[in-house]
């Protein structure tokens, strides 16, 4: 019965994948939309390529298996979002079989993998064409593989474990390398390091124990050496794309801070939605109890590796909060680690009371946007809830009565609040209007990048506002995104509006908006123009 609940919920969340405009939408997964298709249009199958040119920015990995894909469906948002979608149940596999590894317990398994499943990282990250979902994937997958190691005490598990980890280089780089380290230097720690009566002891033993583990760890470069051995010995652009992708867009990203640290923090936080409160939870009972001593050594290698990764990601200048993304899963693993019962995490004060509440935001957020579904929804949850934490009696009723309704919170705000508020869809918006090539005029080339990902058949351009004449001498239709004047030879023959990015508004003028649901305030009109045609 779970897992044909669970197929179910799943077969739904993948009808969402050809939609254009996701929920929770990430910018580079326009890029990597387009260089999927660029690299088809070109038969560039080997080496990936953006804007013409060799992609410089990732690995090829997630270009091959989106081209694999669109090959065998059909060039489409679904084609290439199933990569993601694939590694996502893979994840869910292998926490599944980890999690009842360790707790031996199927009902707290159930669990733990709903909760997993319906947080904000796997909602998002496993409907999205990035590399966020595969690493989730590759980094559980060489801890899974560890873990079947050390518990029948065969070095079969990490050699393969090494050997997929080369996989993950393709991804993006050598940023899992340095991932699988941490997590051996966390375990190697915390077997070497002892205070035992306030003195400090190091014992070198578990070196020599764990000398195949570290020796099979370089099985993990035979992939990486191949393909950086191909492409500078047998492209012609090789050696300028080993340059720019290790120097420029990996060690540069230490030349210097301009983002704040408290994005990585905020990380931990966002992903772990809507468990964030249970989490902390049993954060914090790992932190001050000790384990039993099966488990003891494993927890705290948790929390060392959790520690290490975050100064890690606090060091380069781009501390983006999805940096954190590959290691939610090990936050999700501790009650196993620990024993203790989800029941015991979702009943506990702040979370329980935590969800009517949350539930009240979705009744007023419903009222000032005037959403009717949603509004009757969060009514229901707020009954339900509350009679859940009324009830002292049953038990069980308390429990599912908090945590079903918590489980659906992100489904919630995916499909009764953004989906109703999302902007229009730009290729619906230009149905009946013939153009042969169509220039973009916006701030970023991203936005025609994604209005050619929309529009397959029309050639697309980007310009700059004061550059559109010398860009686009030819194009025959204008979507202007910024701001700019035109020549009296162009004529509006179409407009929208969708939510701006980034709003230059004060608080005073935001509060005066929502009093009176002025939504204009929040966006910025799209407007198409024709040469020499009338409205």
């Amino acid at each position: 019965m779970f897992f044909a609940v669970l197929f179910i919920l799943f077969a739904i969340f993948a009808m969402t994948l050809g939609v254009p405009d996701a929920a929770f939408p990430q910018g580079d997964e326009i890029m990597h939309i387009r260089s999927i298709r660029e690299s088809l249009d070109a038969g560039s199958y080997t080496l990936p390529v953006l804007s013409g040119l060799p992609n410089p920015y990732k690995p090829p990995l997630l270009f091959w298996m989106g081209m694999f894909f669109d090959k065998i469906f059909g060039v489409s948002y679904f084609s290439e979002r199933l990569v993601s979608f694939l590694f996502g149940l893979g994840t869910l596999t292998l926490f599944y079989k980890l999690y009842q590894s360790i707790s031996h317990s199927l009902k707290e398994t159930k669990l733990a993998t709903l909760a997993f499943a319906f947080s904000f990282l796997s909602l998002k990250f496993f409907g999205l064409l990035m590399m966020e979902g595969a690493m989730v994937f590759f980094t559980l997958l060489y801890v899974f593989l560890f873990y079947q190691s050390k518990k029948s005490k065969k070095q079969t598990y990490v050699a393969w474990g090494s050997f997929f980890v080369g996989f993950g280089y393709l991804l993006k780089g050598p940023i899992l390398h340095i991932y699988i380290i941490l997590f051996l230097l966390s375990y190697l720690y915390i077997k070497m390091i002892r205070v035992r009566r306030g003195h400090f002891q190091i014992s070198y033993s578990p070196l020599r124990e764990e000398r195949a583990t570290l020796l099979l760890f370089t099985l993990s470069f035979i992939i990486p050496i191949l393909w950086v051995s191909y492409l500078y010995l047998f492209t012609s652009s090789g050696k300028e794309l080993l340059r720019f992708f290790f120097i420029t867009e990996n060690m540069g990203k230490f030349y210097a801070a301009n983002q704040s640290g408290l994005r990585i923090w905020g990380g931990w936080l966002l992903y772990t939605i809507p468990f964030t409160i249970p989490l902390i939870h049993i954060t914090w009972i790992t932190i001050r109890k000790t384990s039993n001593q099966k488990n003891k050594i494993l927890a705290t290698v948790v929390l060392v590796f959790l520690l290490f990764v975050t100064i890690f990601h606090l060091m380069p200048n781009r501390k983006d909060p999805y940096y954190v993304t590959p290691f939610i899963a090990f936050l999700f693993l501790l009650p196993a680690l620990k024993k203790e019962t989800w029941k015991t995490l979702i009943l506990s004060k702040y979370n329980q009371f935590s969800i009517p509440l949350f539930y009240f935001l979705f009744v007023m957020v419903a009222i000032l946007l005037r959403l009717p579904a949603l509004f009757a929804l969060s009514l229901l949850g707020i009954i339900i809830t509350l009679g859940a934490i009324l009830s002292l009696q049953n038990e069980k009723f308390r429990f599912y009565g908090i945590f079903l309704p918590q489980l659906l919170l992100i489904p919630m705000t995916m499909f009764l609040l953004l989906r109703p508020m999302a902007d229009p869809d730009t290729a619906k918006q230009l149905i009946g209007i013939q153009s042969k090539e169509i220039c973009v005029i916006a701030e970023n080339p991203w936005t025609a990048m994604d209005i050619q990902n929309r529009i397959k058949d029309t050639k697309v351009y980007f310009a700059l506002p004061l550059t559109y004449k010398e860009t686009c001498p030819t194009a025959d239709t204008l979507i202007v995104f910024r701001e700019t004047t035109l020549t009296e030879d162009w004529k509006k023959v179409a407009t929208w509006f969708q939510w701006k990015q980034h709003l230059n508004l004060d608080s005073n003028q935001i509060l005066r908006a929502l009093l009176k649901m002025d939504k204009r305030s929040f966006q910025s009109e799209i407007t198409v123009w024709k040469r020499g045609e009338n409205i």
